[in-house]
């Protein structure tokens, strides 16, 4: 009984889950887009935050369906962009490039030449 349990909410969440999963994202295409669709105005050029009303999207924990769940289904200010307006390819390359403003650690001062002195 339990293990039919388990098997179905696996099954349920597979179908809600978007097709993100089989679309690999371009962190490259994604900059690009995030750049063009003009994201940097309120999440900052690096995903840094500070611009008109994004947050930091910088930082390490932020799971490839909660920003597609953003995206789509946006909390706050945020416009949402539904298939239509961004394809799931489109989206799945987003989420790379801000998967990848995490996988750099920021630098240290010392690693900064002109601050090290």
């Amino acid at each position: 009984m339990r293990t039919s349990l388990i098997i179905s909410a696996l099954a349920a969440f597979a179908l809600a889950a978007p097709a993100l999963a089989q679309t690999a994202g371009d962190a490259t295409r994604g900059k690009q887009i995030f750049m063009a669709d003009a994201c940097y105005t309120c999440h900052g050029t690096t995903g840094a935050g500070g611009g008109f009303a994004g947050p930091k999207l910088a930082h390490d924990g932020l799971a490839p369906e909660a920003i597609l769940q953003q995206i789509r289904h946006p909390q706050a200010q945020m416009p949402a962009y539904s298939e239509q307006i961004l394809p799931a390819q489109d989206a799945a390359d987003i989420i790379a490039y801000i998967q990848s403003l995490s996988a750099t650690p920021a630098p240290k001062p010392a690693d900064i030449p002109i601050l090290s002195h």
